[in-house]
């Protein structure tokens, strides 16, 4: 399959995952760049559930059978780059796969802040085009048997010397899926 991984990143941490899954899968990436920079806006319109846009890429999403998606949840929502990015392809995806790094563990998945329904609101906006959904916490980069606090947990970063371990073995298993 031929893929294009679409990313937004604002600490850096799904853009190393959107990188390191271009080189595993042999794709081609774009990053989402939302038209209002903002952190305060874009979080305040992800809440609110509306947008700025987003700005032109420079891909044509019939060229490929796959789209993945990479990009942070905030506050457990679809942040609205996100949102927009598929609002406005949908019609042009033809399989679509969620990745996400977030600070959610599996432990709050299901919780207000967690990712399953962010998970689920992707699955309705993309309609049959979805396939599939997939969070790398960050909390997996703890050491087993440690505790850290949300600011902690907010600072951790994705570089090629923390990903290792549960969270290296989650992602394999990801990329085998899609492979």
């Amino acid at each position: 399959m031929k893929y294009l991984i679409a990313y937004y990143s604002k600490t850096g941490n799904n853009r190393f995952l959107a990188e390191q899954l271009a080189h595993d899968v042999s794709a081609d990436v774009v990053e989402i760049v939302p038209r209002v920079k903002s952190f305060f806006l874009l979080l305040l319109t992800s809440l609110l559930k509306v947008s700025f846009g987003i700005k032109k890429i420079d891909k044509n999403l019939d060229d490929y059978d796959g789209v993945i998606l990479c990009g942070p949840i905030w506050m457990g929502q679809l942040i609205a780059p996100l949102r927009d990015f598929i609002r406005k392809f949908r019609a042009n995806i033809k399989t679509l796969y969620f990745v996400t790094c977030c600070a959610s563990g599996d432990a709050e998945r299901d919780g207000k802040f967690g990712y399953v329904n962010v998970f689920k609101k992707v699955e309705q906006l993309a309609g049959s085009s979805f396939k599939e959904a997939q969070a790398f916490s960050v909390s997996l980069l703890i050491p087993e048997g440690q505790q850290a606090e949300a600011e902690q947990m907010m600072q951790m970063k994705l570089t090629e010397e923390t990903f290792t371990g549960k969270i290296a073995e989650y992602y394999t298993q990801f990329v085998q899926n899609i492979s």
